[in-house]
């Protein structure tokens, strides 16, 4: 499953989809618990309370950006961007940020029924009609690198970081690399997580939308067949 530092194939160069870092800030994105800071009016007396304006700065030719206090785990979290995207290019890499998800452990009542288990550690193939699996889920064998654990990828539990801080910051982060394989199964998962089409959208024929769907014709009348009469019986 994985590809440690050292070994063939490991990429110390670039991030690719699918690598586990650790020490990654993970935001808690709450409206109930965010703060937002201010900066008082310096022409205030300060007898009452003061007037606050909201913190803002540019980021990218935008001026609405505030700052603001959330909570944050740093934890360890895999990239959910693909590979081309952060490949870097002339020494740069085009996107401003790319995605990662959190590694959770795995929930005891989870791992105490056998059946479901069973189901999560086999990261079946979720276009099986019959036996999806766990759709929304990735199990990640143990590794002495992950604490000896193994854990579980939980496909909508998410952030994003600046690709800016990838050569300063997160490369040496960088713990272990899947393997091709289990990469493509990754790859796939989480693109059936997001992008499986609904059962409304099947039945209104949304499948493939950039084909116009014909307008059903009616079917061609179809002339009775003729009656005839049951035939004569030979002469004796």
């Amino acid at each position: 499953m994985y590809i440690v530092r050292g070994q063939a194939g490991f990429d110390v160069a670039a991030l690719r989809q699918g690598d586990i870092l650790e020490g990654v800030p993970f935001p808690l994105m709450d409206h109930r618990t965010i703060q937002l800071l201010g900066t008082i009016h310096l022409d205030r007396d300060f007898n009452a309370l003061p007037s606050i304006s909201p913190k803002a700065h540019k980021e990218r030719e935008d001026s609405e950006w505030l700052t603001a206090v959330v909570s944050v785990r740093f934890g360890r979290c895999v990239v959910l961007s693909n590979c081309c995207d952060l490949e870097p290019r002339e020494g740069k890499i085009a996107a401003p940020v790319f995605t990662l998800a959190r590694l959770h452990p795995i929930p005891e009542n989870l791992r105490n029924d056998a059946n479901l288990f069973a189901s999560l550690r086999a990261n079946k193939d979720p276009r099986d009609p019959n036996d999806p699996g766990y759709i929304d889920f990735f199990y990640l064998e143990p590794h002495e690198l992950l604490q000896g654990k193994d854990w579980r990828v939980h496909y909508n539990q998410v952030t994003t970081l600046p690709t800016a801080t990838i050569p300063t910051f997160l490369l040496r982060k960088k713990l272990l690399q899947l393997d091709d394989r289990t990469r493509m199964k990754f790859k796939i998962k989480l693109g059936f997580t997001l992008m499986r089409v609904n059962d409304d959208e099947r039945r209104a024929g949304l499948e493939n939308p950039w084909q116009e769907q014909q307008p059903q014709q009616a079917a061609p009348a179809v002339e009775p067949a003729p009656v005839r009469p049951p035939a004569e019986p030979d002469p004796a």
